[in-house]
């Protein structure tokens, strides 16, 4: 994605960046979690570059790896758990390399 200086897209921007529909998005948002535009006063759905990042992986794992919602869903979750897993190794490890130069 090209750099930008625009936080917000509405969903039709988004349906055109990404090439769907933009109830494609409003059902996706019902299906993952992790995707969850905020709402402006007037209740608009506001997708920043983050939630277009995800419809885009969404996209790719249906598009791409032929994966079902469900299918991809699950393999989102499991990414991010991974990520969660690795993240507190890497606590763990400079913990003790601290602990280590201690004694």
């Amino acid at each position: 994605m090209q750099p930008t200086t625009k936080l917000y897209y509405d969903t039709n921007e988004v349906a055109e960046l990404v090439g769907c529909e933009p109830s494609a998005l409003r059902f996706w948002e019902k299906k993952f979690p992790q995707l969850n535009p905020k709402r402006d006063a007037r209740n608009r759905r506001r997708y920043t570059e983050r939630d277009i990042e995800i419809i885009r992986k969404i996209m790719h794992q249906r598009d791409k790896q032929g994966r079902t919602i469900k299918g991809a869903r699950e393999q989102m979750r499991r990414k991010e758990e991974a990520q969660l897993l690795i993240q507190r190794l890497m606590r763990v490890r400079k913990f003790l390399e601290e602990l280590q130069e201690k004694l």
